[in-house]
């Protein structure tokens, strides 16, 4: 799935820009079909938490496989590609919970962030694959778009091939226990809370940190895929420190710092494209790209201590999805309100907003209860 997903992630900017040929306040808005999934996870996850593990896994690759087909064959006009676009946006979103939720569950209490930080580094390979791909498709065989959404799709079976082998977990009275598909408690409040926050951080850098490199700086698909397969390498041997560091100070600690360092991050996009020349631009913008990718892998956090506050294990996916939904409903007007500020004020206004929720974040996460922070470091 990561490897798929760096395909499309590269690959998307410079489609939209030079082979549709949108700016940037039509950008913005096809956040909101992008995005329209994951908003509608609850119940997207509603229907995965009652199938059987290799089945849900298996469907949402078969979803991928059609969505990379539709892009190959179909796509002639931004309308198809937006149907396309929200086919592959619905695998991907219905990956993330049952990811997680299934890696918390056979590693145990005592290593979740362990566990989430290792399954970040096989991302982080499958990273690495995507975009090696693409450079080498595009910029080494000269491949045309279609190539390349044939080999995601490609990917994709793979995927769906492994996903039927997956070994279904006993549990004891499984039958008599019946999984709720909605659910939402009072007591994960601030887990929906962050979730919202972290869904307004993800889509401005999601969105225009690869629109800035495209449009101010005329890089292309082999550019970003570049960029991506370092953050990728890196991410090999980070996301686990990230991980353990999770299990260490606890997710409180690691949430507050994620937040300053994106505040850092903010006024480093905001300010470098005008106070350097392009080509020192160019270099630190790609350092702070590499630097938000990385730190993308902290949200792992979030699902950390979501698990450290659940009444019942089962609660971890339709509560995933809620949050999913939550997240989205904000991902889907944030990129709106970027497109607009990028074309009626500057960049820098969007990086600035940006800013601003990195510092209500930070006082967000000091709600967090110092106990679970305390439970950790007994625990080590």
């Amino acid at each position: 799935m990561a490897c798929a997903g760096a395909v499309f992630s590269s690959v998307m900017p410079d489609y939209l820009k030079n082979h549709i040929g949108i700016e940037g306040d039509v950008r913005g808005a096809l956040e909101i079909p992008r995005e329209l999934p994951g908003f509608l996870l609850v119940f997207i996850t509603g229907i995965l938490v009652s199938m059987r593990r290799h089945n849900a896994f298996g469907g949402v690759f078969l979803i991928g496989i059609a969505a990379f087909i539709g892009l190959a064959f179909l796509v002639k006009t931004l309308p198809m590609f937006i149907i396309f676009m929200v086919l592959w946006s619905t695998a991907a979103h219905a990956f993330m919970p049952l990811r997680d939720a299934v890696a918390i569950d056979l590693a145990g209490v005592d290593r979740r962030g362990w566990i989430l930080g290792r399954i970040g580094a096989f991302r982080s390979g499958g990273l690495i694959i995507g975009a090696a791909a693409v450079w080498l498709l595009m910029e080494q065989l000269k491949a045309d778009f279609r190539i390349i959404w044939i080999f995601a799709a490609g990917i994709m079976l793979l995927g769906a091939i492994f996903s039927f082998t997956l070994p279904e977990r006993k549990e004891k009275n499984r039958s008599v226990k019946k999984v709720k598909r909605f659910l939402y408690r009072k007591e994960y409040r601030l887990y929906y809370l962050l979730c919202m926050l972290f869904g307004a951080r993800k889509q401005i850098f999601l969105t225009f940190a690869p629109w800035m490199l495209v449009s101010l700086f005329a890089q292309t698909a082999p550019d970003l895929a570049v960029v991506m397969g370092i953050s990728a390498i890196l991410g090999l041997f980070i996301k686990p420190w990230f991980g353990n560091m999770i299990d260490r100070f606890g997710e409180r600690t690691i949430l507050m710092v994620d937040a300053v360092l994106i505040v850092l991050l903010c006024t480093g996009y905001a300010v470098v494209p005008n106070l350097f020349g392009p080509g020192i631009a160019l270099l630190l913008l790609y350092s702070f790209f590499i630097m938000d990718e990385l730190l993308f892998s902290l949200a792992m956090a979030r699902t950390t201590y979501l698990s450290s506050i659940v009444h019942d294990k089962n609660d971890m996916i339709p509560t995933m999805g809620l949050g999913g939904t939550l997240d989205h409903a904000v991902s889907m007007i944030v990129p709106l309100i970027g497109g607009i500020l990028w074309v009626t004020i500057a960049p820098w206004a969007v990086f600035t907003f940006a800013g601003l929720v990195a510092i209500v974040t930070f006082f967000v996460v000091r709600r967090i209860p110092r106990k679970l922070e305390m439970g950790h470091q007994t625990a080590h």
